[in-house]
């Protein structure tokens, strides 16, 4: 099967930002989605020229917000080059639901996924995320997703966005910290531990740097699981592929998927072409 994995960070393609994806980051989050994936998944990654270069913009609601459109016009076009799903890459799963209801191809968050596993996995769990900003954001998704009761707290590192990007290189000064965070969750009775951050999760994953003492990566907290958060999403959205394959039931279009109508479409069509600046996949 072929997945989009859907990025919100922009940048043009031959620009600081689009090297930096192409050379390190892509390279880690492929080395972590291969750890579970099926062997004939296909991964493309598709980056936008528009939006939010670097983490310290996605900090803040409204810059987060504005620049996710992109996302949805890049699952949209996934759908119409044939791709079978799509996975967005970013914690707070932007335009998730939004645009479950556009395509007709699965479509699953790597905030959510986790979530969902994680429920399966112990009683409650805890979020660790990278900034105070994104904690309210956080807090929100899980009380949209119903799991306010099975959550134990979300807390944050304090660390700058930069630091997240460094820890893909080196991940050792971000172990330690996560460790000290998600302790301070586990004595609050989280019995699983989710990385809030897509660029964290697979810092922890891989640990460069730091391969010698986490030669399977940072899996646990003194016995406390760490989400793979990377292998849930992708897990998730092939399981939601094979189902739709199989035609099985993998969706409801009885209420909040459901599909606009052709009216609705119309009148909306100003909104729904798209004369952004475009994507590039790596």
């Amino acid at each position: 099967m072929r997945i989009l994995v859907a990025n919100v960070a922009a940048g043009e393609e031959d620009s600081e930002d689009g090297r930096f994806f192409k050379a390190v980051a892509v390279e880690r989050w492929r080395k972590s989605f291969d750890l579970v994936k099926q062997p004939d998944t296909e991964l493309v990654f598709r980056f936008p020229r528009r939006g939010v270069a670097g983490l310290e913009g996605e900090m803040y609601s409204y810059l987060h917000h504005l620049a996710a459109g992109e996302i949805f016009h890049a699952v949209v076009q996934a759908e119409r080059d044939g791709f079978d799903g799509a996975l967005v890459a970013c914690f707070h799963d932007p335009m998730l639901w939004d645009v479950r209801q556009a395509v007709d191809i699965p479509v699953v968050g790597f905030g959510e996924s986790s979530m969902v596993l994680a429920a399966m996995m112990g009683r409650k769990f805890g979020v660790v995320t990278i900034s105070p900003y994104t904690i309210h954001d956080t807090e929100e998704n899980i009380v949209k997703y119903g799991f306010r009761e099975r959550c134990a707290g979300v807390r944050c590192t304090f660390e700058p966005g930069s630091e997240q990007e460094k820890a893909m290189v080196d991940a050792r000064q971000a172990i330690e910290i996560f460790k000290t965070v998600a302790r301070e969750l586990i004595a609050e009775g989280a019995e699983v531990i989710i990385p809030g951050c897509g660029l964290l999760s697979s810092a922890l994953r891989t640990a460069s740097g730091a391969e010698a003492e986490y030669p399977r990566g940072v899996t646990d907290v003194d016995g406390v699981p760490v989400a793979d958060v990377y292998g849930n999403a992708i897990k998730c959205v092939e399981t939601l592929v094979s189902l739709k394959k199989a035609g099985s039931c993998w969706i409801s279009r009885k209420g909040l998927y459901a599909t606009a109508s052709p009216r609705a479409i119309e009148v909306g069509q100003t909104v729904l072409d798209y004369k952004g600046p475009g994507f590039w996949d790596c």
